[in-house]
């Protein structure tokens, strides 16, 4: 949304803010002539149709709450993609500061305390004669008007935003309320959540009194009655401990004193019953304070009185500590969720070694990014310079995320954001950081684990891969030197090894699925979607027993030749997992016009199609689909038939200008090698060109005399090539340090398009097409931020490439005068790429063809959708 941005009558004006519950905006209602609020839910909510029904249920019933210290809601709006179901909550423009910010700046007088006190029971207890319960009471969600006047918001839309199975697991081990399964919202939440929300119970009216008690306690001291370091400290304190009821003002009232007691009872049996009740209890301030005549004062009897309690209280708290020193019991474990933005990664999550901070990848206005989590925040974070991240790890200090990206392995320090590219990493397999700088890493597909400086360098590879065996997910043990990587290969190859620096060779350690994860001396992996803890011996680096499960359905996905889970730990011991996996909907051709309006469908779904080329006559469609090559006859019978049989792996399918034979890229010989064969179908494939790199065709050029192809080099990544078909003798085009990948010819063949990451990310540019005797020289960068999978118009005039945030792009290309430059206009949007997201990095064709006149394209549409599944944090893990 963006101001001048229109919902039904409302017209927003600018926003206010964001959190877990969505996006707030000032919005002004054109029929009433009034500002408005309206907060826009998150995607993850507004995409699942039976949370977006409660949440609609939940509103209807909360627009009958009309009470003077609660926000008023007018009404639910649709938004566009919503499928018209509400997805939009209008209500109340309440201006004014949030109660947090005014406890920020230290205890408030004890007057204003009771004061806003008195009018937030009477909203709880008006809400609570309707059934209606908030659950998220906290300081954020009470707003002070200028006057004086407490408004209270959000009543209610807690529970209409859990997740259901919340509710349904009413005994579960698991904190489900739904402070903790919103976005960036969980430490700030624990410190007002009951002990029964902690450990995972029902909730009921008492929940709200005891977070009444919490914001009572605040406002009067300054800081929050449960205060733990992180959030495993927080609930434990919650569970366990008292207030510091000696941070109390001395001149707080013994009736508000009494409040407080009555409402942080731990056992919600003998807490205070009705928040109506605390209303009474202001209420006797109020005549005590006229009856002495002094305000916050009372008699010197009950000040005495006082006086001997706390000394009594103090006798026993002693008692208690020393017994608690004398006799420790196990902290409780605790199962908690939360709920991150849409991630169409979610094996990509990573804890820091200190327990305090959580990366994981999602979704942030279209591009796929890292994002920060501090578990002493109540936000979470897009990490600028991270697009299309992979598989993030932190270094030993916590100070700084290694990842891949743009063909690269990067860092980001996270004091300053600086971003660095430390080595080539054409198809990052996962990477780890020792306390003495060193990062281990996975370069490249089908190969072995790397070394280099956490500064850069030179990497150097320290494990060696047998035949058909690739490694992946490298992890350090705890001393720094060995590391356990997953080996992929034959049966007898395949599993979690270990190596160590400086030494040849690798030992078989355990069965996994995916790599491991080191928390002390244990090894977490996954077995068909359940995540096991083996115990290892620390020095002989063995197995001790058997390996115990701990979490079910915990989410694996593909990439390269191995899987990986997403499944962390810290080394304290707190680990994290997301469950659920990314749902692969089947894929369609479907055709899109310059608008971004689709036109038709294309032949049946299928469950996999990495990317389609469209024939120039635009007659056939060929398409990468399990491992083989499906052809479309697009004036006929519009169906997929089979277009190559052999049992390995063929694809990126590309046409000779006639239409009459095509071009693909095949592994049965080893290497991927290029293949040519008939459009008919007819006859065999022909070997066309055959190297030790692995290769595959990108274009043929209109006149069909050349080829060209991108070549991978473990140095570099890839570079790309032409060959001359009339000789199949070979040339360099771009063949440079940095990773180039795609080249399509120009219509006329003069000139090649390409993406290059040789400024640290990847971006489209143009160059002469190097014929012999040629002198033409010079590039010219068409993108400016970003941009992958290039095409061309058929007209020559026109480039369209990839954005970052997944929209097609438009760029004006002429050619100078005398020939010898090209001159390009600004990128312009034109439709967001419904295409698969795993085509932006270039790894495979571009998930799109372009129609003759340039007036349409053919997308791959679907593909892999975003997980919205909640990360889920074990706190005390009971280890086996």
């Amino acid at each position: 949304m963006k101001s001048g941005d229109i919902l039904g009558p409302y017209q927003v004006v600018d926003k206010l803010g964001e959190g877990g519950m969505g996006e707030v905006y000032r919005a002004r209602d054109t029929r009433l002539n009034r500002d408005v609020a309206i907060k826009f839910l998150p995607e993850l909510f507004a995409g699942d149709a039976e949370r977006l029904a409660r949440f609609t249920r939940e509103a209807q019933t909360l627009a009958a709450l009309n009470h003077p210290n609660i926000a008023q809601i007018y009404g639910l709006e649709a938004q566009a993609g919503a499928g018209g179901a509400a997805s939009a909550l209008v209500m109340e423009l309440v201006e004014g500061k949030d109660l947090s910010r005014a406890i920020a700046r230290g205890a408030l007088p004890v007057a204003d305390v009771l004061h806003f006190a008195r009018q937030i029971a009477d909203a709880l207890a008006a809400a609570h004669e309707q059934g209606i319960v908030h659950r998220d009471l906290k300081p954020a969600n009470i707003k002070v008007r200028a006057d004086g006047t407490v408004k209270v918001l959000d009543f209610g839309l807690a529970r209409a935003l859990e997740p259901v199975r919340a509710e349904e697991a009413s005994e579960s081990s698991t904190v489900t309320s739904a402070g903790l399964t919103r976005a960036g919202m969980v430490l700030g939440t624990a410190a007002y959540m009951s002990p029964e929300q902690a450990g995972g119970h029902t909730v009921d009216r008492r929940a709200d009194i005891w977070a009444f008690g919490c914001v009572l306690y605040e406002m009067l001291t300054g800081r929050r009655a449960f205060a733990g370091k992180d959030l495993s400290e927080t609930l434990a304190y919650v569970v366990t401990r008292e207030p510091d009821w000696a941070a109390l003002p001395r001149d707080t009232p013994p009736a508000v004193r009494r409040l407080l007691r009555r409402s942080l009872v731990k056992d919600r049996r003998h807490r205070l019953a009705d928040i109506a009740d605390a209303r009474i209890e202001i209420d006797e301030v109020d005549a005590e304070q006229a009856a002495t005549g002094s305000p916050g004062s009372f008699p010197r009897r009950e000040r005495l009185l006082w006086i001997a309690t706390v000394s009594a209280l103090a006798v026993l708290a002693a008692v208690a500590v020393a017994w608690s020193r004398r006799s420790p019991s196990p902290a409780t474990e605790i199962r908690v969720d939360i709920v991150t933005p849409a991630s169409s990664d979610p094996t990509a999550v990573a804890i820091s070694p200190d327990g305090k901070k959580i990366t994981f990848v999602a979704t942030n206005d279209g591009r796929s990014q890292l994002w920060l989590r501090s578990l002493d925040s109540t936000s979470a974070q897009p990490l600028p310079g991270t697009d299309d991240a992979r598989l993030p790890f932190w270094s030993h200090d916590s100070r700084s995320i290694g990842f891949g990206a743009d063909a690269r392995l990067k860092r980001i320090d996270l004091e300053g954001g600086r971003v660095r590219s430390l080595a080539n990493a054409p198809v990052f397999l996962g990477g780890t950081w020792n306390a003495a700088g060193d990062i281990v890493f996975v370069p490249f597909a089908n190969g072995a684990v790397f070394r280099v400086s956490a500064d850069g360098g030179e990497p150097a590879a320290v494990t060696k891969t047998q035949p058909s065996q690739s490694h992946h997910s490298p992890r350090f043990l705890p001393d720094g030197r060995h590391f356990i990587f997953n080996a992929v290969g034959a049966a007898d190859q395949r599993g979690i090894h270990v190596g160590e620096l400086g030494k040849d060779g690798a030992r078989y350690l355990l069965d996994a699925d995916t790599g491991g994860v080191c928390v002390g001396d244990l090894i977490l992996f996954t077995r068909r979607n359940t995540a096991f803890a083996q115990r290892i011996d620390p020095v002989k680096l063995e197995k001790i027993g058997d390996p115990v499960p701990f979490a079910q359905d915990v989410a694996v996905a593909p990439f390269g030749n191995g899987q990986f889970a997403g499944l962390t730990g810290s080394a304290d011991g707190t680990i994290v997992y997301r469950t659920g996996q990314a749902a692969r909907a089947p894929i369609q051709f479907a055709w899109f016009d310059r608008q971004g309006r689709e036109l038709e469908r294309v032949g049946d779904p299928l469950p996999m199609i990495l990317n389609g080329a469209l024939s120039p006559d635009q007659k056939h469609l060929a398409a990468f689909s399990g491992g083989d090559i499906w052809m479309i006859d697009l004036l006929r019978t519009r169906a997929f038939t089979r277009f190559t049989f052999d049992p390995s792996v063929e694809f990126a399918a590309v046409w000779s200008p006639d239409s009459r034979r095509v071009v693909i890229s095949s592994n049965r010989a080893g290497a991927y090698d290029l293949y040519e064969k008939p459009a008919t179908g007819a006859g065999t494939e022909t070997p066309l060109l055959s190297t030790p790199q692995n290769k595959d065709a990108t274009d043929w050029s209109s006149d069909g005399s050349y080829l060209l192809y991108r070549s991978f080099d473990p140095r570099r990544g890839y570079d790309i090539l032409a060959m001359r078909l009339a000789d199949r003798t070979t040339f360099p085009v771009v063949q440079t340090d940095a990773d180039e990948r795609n080249g399509q010819f120009s219509p006329d063949a003069k000139w090649v398009a390409y993406q290059s990451n040789e400024s640290d990310r990847f971006e489209i540019w143009v160059q002469p097409f190097p014929l012999p005797g040629q002198t033409r020289a010079g590039k010219w960068q068409v993108s400016t931020k970003g941009g992958t999978q290039v095409r061309w118009n058929p007209n020559g005039g026109e480039l369209f490439y990839l954005s970052p945030d997944a929209r097609l792009m438009s760029v004006a290309v002429t050619v100078a005068p005398d020939g010898q430059a090209i001159q390009t206009g600004t990128p312009q949007p034109l439709l967001a790429s419904p295409g698969i997201d795993f085509g932006r990095q270039g790894t495979v064709l571009p998930p799109y063809s372009v129609a003759a006149k340039g007036q349409r394209f053919l997308f791959t549409t679907a593909g892999i959708q975003a997980n919205s599944s909640p990360l889920t944090i074990i706190l005390n893990w009971r280890q086996p």
